[in-house]
């Protein structure tokens, strides 16, 4: 009975959610511009641009005839000269990638012009970080004030004026350019690192996004547990709230309105059935979902392919190959803190005392606080068991690939989860924020990984870390069924063909004007 009110409910609360969304207008054909023409825009960070460089890869290389575009900010321009001469190495008649620098405000200066910071989105999953994560959702959602959004909008509008293309391929959070592409009716496609319940959790059926699918931030199993469902509604709740009626988004639209724009900001209206969607979904890594939306392409994990590490660093390759090595990778933009580097440094004490691998730390200082504080490890550096380095010289994949590193230590982002899936080796997750939670959660569901320091997320306790890496490492019972799983799975996914040229070829079918 229980159930069965439930089911009811949900069915009752998705209708509710549907009258709030405005149904899909009619609209014209959408332009194309010169054939075989993309032009890719997009922010800077790794987590949100990478599946978009690899699949502008993945176009120089299979696709030379099309002329490839790419619109970001300054920080991008070498990433995509090495990805261009890259291509070209292997498929010589590959054309360079034509940069275009935005000029307007990059999405990391407008979130710390309001304030965010490394410490302000870090929250605790669950009804304790709700606050946090809806406050921070306002932002997230598209940081910058009017003038700013209007600049960027206006930027891009010119440059697709400019190139023309036959296709503009975008991500969903950089919203001034999702605005003008759609006002100016361009014919476009979005990739995004997210899998499908992340994009379409509204679109299961019978309100099963509050029933049986864990909610965003939540870190819940799937099915949500029983214990777990009322807490599962009401995040589900909070959530809609905060993209659709809060008071700053809300100001905020009705202003770009006035300004001419169509339809800013509809973070719940992003996917459309005749605009290709692309995702990194992989099956055996990804909840199912009920339904799949029209037009969307399950790629899974779509990866920048680049040289071997021993061609990008040989010195460091060669280290990697003396023994079995851990890689601890937390992002491209976290930091260590002083109330994370204390518990990092204890665990890895403790590891490499108890076992015989080395480990491979990417680490990054926040904040002022003594060298002292990783002087316990000075022995293991001495001994060369222990690396530390504030950027890794060989591209994360390329390390994974080589096959000695034999677990991957990382926040449970979205690339480095699929990293280490395609690639073959175990995880231990250390979520600190929102989608994290989820990626741990379903690390242990999957059976390929371990969610160190479940209980005190977000905040960290040596032996977590240490009980969590010995768990994969120590080959016991369970480290072999973790190695083993993710072998399965990485071989599978390397046996199929590659997400990047997935991407690539329905990116190529936009861009061969009919």
């Amino acid at each position: 009975m229980f159930l069965r009110l439930l089911l009811v409910a949900g069915a009752v609360i998705a209708a509710l959610v549907a009258l709030f969304i405005p149904s899909s207008p009619q609209r014209e054909p959408y332009v194309q511009g010169r054939n075989k023409t993309a032009l890719f825009i997009t922010n800077i960070q790794h987590g949100l641009s990478n599946v978009h460089v690899a699949t502008a890869s993945a176009l120089l290389e299979g696709y030379p005839d099309i002329e490839v575009h790419f619109a970001s900010f300054p920080k991008l321009r070498e990433k995509l000269a090495r990805v261009s001469a890259f291509a070209q190495a292997k498929t010589p008649a590959a054309k360079d990638i034509v940069f275009h620098e935005l000029r307007g405000q990059p999405f990391a200066e407008a979130m710390q012009l309001l304030g965010a910071t490394q410490e302000s989105t870090i929250s605790p999953p669950g009804i304790a970080g709700i606050d946090q994560f809806t406050n921070n959702m306002q932002d997230w959602v598209s940081p910058w004030g009017v003038e700013e959004h209007m600049v960027l909008y206006d930027e891009i509008s010119a440059l697709i004026e400019e190139v023309d293309p036959a296709v503009v391929v975008l991500e969903v959070l950089l919203r001034p350019a999702l605005d003008s592409t759609r006002d100016k009716n361009r014919l476009h496609a979005i990739i995004s690192p997210n899998t499908l319940l992340d994009s379409f959790r509204g679109d299961q059926p019978y309100g099963s996004m509050f029933w049986k699918y864990p909610a965003w931030s939540s870190g819940f199993d799937f099915p949500v547990p029983w214990r777990n469902m009322l807490e599962n509604i009401y995040l589900n709740f909070r959530f809609i709230y905060a993209v659709m009626l809060t008071p700053n988004l809300s100001a905020k639209k009705a202003e770009l309105r006035t300004r001419g724009l169509k339809d800013p900001i509809n973070f719940l209206k992003m996917h459309r059935p005749d605009v290709p969607w692309i995702t990194m979904n992989t099956e055996g890594a990804s909840i199912p979902v009920d339904v799949v939306p029209t037009n969307v392409t399950c790629a899974g994990p779509i990866l920048l392919s680049v040289a071997p590490a021993s061609e990008q660093d040989p010195e460091l390759a060669g280290w990697v190959s003396q023994g079995p090595t851990v890689l601890i990778n937390l992002g491209s933009g976290f930091e260590y803190s002083i109330n994370y580097v204390r518990p990092m440094v204890g665990a890895l004490v403790d590891v490499l005392t108890k076992t015989d691998i080395q480990v491979l730390w990417k680490f990054k200082k926040l904040g002022e606080y003594s060298d002292d504080e990783l002087a316990p490890l000075k022995p293991f550096l001495e001994n060369g068991r222990l690396r530390l380095s504030n950027w890794l010289p060989i591209d994360v994949l390329s390390l994974l690939e080589t096959g000695d590193i034999v677990a991957s230590v990382h926040h449970g982002g979205s690339n480095c989860f699929h990293e280490a899936v395609s690639a073959g080796v175990p995880h231990v997750i250390l979520p600190l924020w929102v989608d994290l939670y989820n990626f741990a959660a379903l690390s242990e569901t999957a059976g390929i990984g371990v969610w160190g320091c479940r209980d005190t997320s977000p905040d960290w306790t040596a032996d977590g870390i240490s009980s969590a890496i010995i768990k994969v490492v120590d080959g016991g019972n369970a480290s072999i069924s973790l190695r083993e799983k993710a072998k399965s799975l990485g071989d599978k996914v390397r046996a199929g063909e590659k997400g990047r040229d997935i991407s690539a070829r329905e990116i190529a079918k936009l861009a061969y004007v009919k």
